[in-house]
């Protein structure tokens, strides 16, 4: 994918501003009696969600000009660089660089374990290995988190899961958090292109689902005028897809009940799709029957769309996108002069 401009992506705000923003007021609004809001989140440069959760109070900034809690992880160096100039101090030292799916997967090796603390190293593989393990540990450190920003590069849905270390990494997400006792996930992941056996596992679960519970079969019918897998509509139906697959089976394997607050569909240049979903999720089993509830609840109300067009129509977002690069700016203004 070509790089893209944040601060012309109205679409992406759409998601942003409809979905993202009021879910992490309200997750604001639980956690004001135990601590500032601990945020973690794989920005790019431009850092849109950063500033927008501190234009509208979410996070806040300390004495000293640093907004506690936020966490930023990016893969690319580049890009780090760009964050580190240009975003700093809202994240300060609080960015990790090298790709989130290696180190919330590290293992230690037989020769990872035999360094000494200050031992020197000259295998290059073997300074790799070690960088990435101190990320891991000063990763896991900062764990839990009230709300986990997951929108990297990658794709949840290619390559088959079982080889898609990117999910494994968002598998592992939901061991590290199970120390809090709520938080919100943000997840975005294309979705135009899922691997054939992710596909087959998508349409497996949803027959599943609409032949074992006579709520999701009727919910189904009635949104769609049938209960056959391909002659629904690829988009109307991605939503359930990624929940049923993707999101509750890591959640539920980890003691984690779920409520879906928004799913968003939006579509950039180069016919690539992309999901976004809004999960709450709080300690706890959940039970058949608020399982049911939440997949009747997607299939009812979500996805929205936003298409280009769509989104060039919308005024009010248009107008608070403009509104958080200006604060934006006003800020690094303010602390790189």
């Amino acid at each position: 994918m070509s790089p893209i401009d944040y601060d012309q992506d109205v679409p992406k705000h759409c998601v942003r501003y409809r979905g993202w923003l009021p879910a992490c007021k309200d997750q604001k609004e639980r956690t004001k009696n135990r601590r500032p809001l601990k945020y973690f989140t794989l920005c790019a440069k431009q850092a849109i969600d950063v500033f927008m959760l501190e234009m509208e109070g979410i996070l806040q900034r300390d004495r000293r000009g640093c907004l506690p809690g936020v966490i930023v992880c990016e893969a690319r160096e580049d890009e780090a660089v760009e964050i580190r100039r240009l975003v700093r101090p809202p994240v300060g030292d609080a960015l990790i660089v090298g790709r989130l799916e290696d180190i919330l997967t590290f293992q230690d090796t037989p020769e990872t374990l035999a360094v000494p603390p200050d031992g020197e190293v000259r295998d290059k593989q073997l300074r790799r290995l070690l960088n990435i393990k101190r990320n891991a540990q000063r990763l896991g450190e900062c764990f839990p988190f009230d709300v986990v920003n997951f929108d990297p590069y990658g794709s949840l849905v290619a390559p088959r899961l079982e080889a898609n270390d990117l999910y494994l990494a968002f598998c592992r997400l939901f061991e590290l958090q199970l120390a809090a006792e709520d938080f919100l996930l943000l997840l975005t992941t294309p979705v135009n292109s899922a691997d054939a056996a992710v596909r087959a596992e998508f349409r497996e679960r949803f027959d599943a689902n609409v032949a074992d519970h006579e709520s999701i079969r009727d919910a189904v019918m009635s949104r769609h005028g049938t209960t056959e897998y391909d002659r629904i509509n690829q988009t109307e139906r991605v939503a359930v897809e990624v929940a049923k697959s993707i999101i509750i089976p890591p959640a539920r394997a980890n003691g984690w009940s779920h409520k879906h607050r928004g799913a968003y569909v939006y579509q950039r240049g180069g016919g690539h799709t992309m999901l976004s979903l809004v999960v709450e999720f709080h300690r706890g089993e959940d039970n058949v029957c608020e399982y049911v509830e939440d997949v009747v609840r997607i299939v009812n109300d979500m996805p929205a769309y936003y298409g280009p067009n769509d989104a060039a129509a919308d005024a009010e977002v248009k107008k608070h996108l403009e509104e958080v690069i200006t604060y934006r700016e006003q800020v690094r203004a303010e602390y790189t002069s």
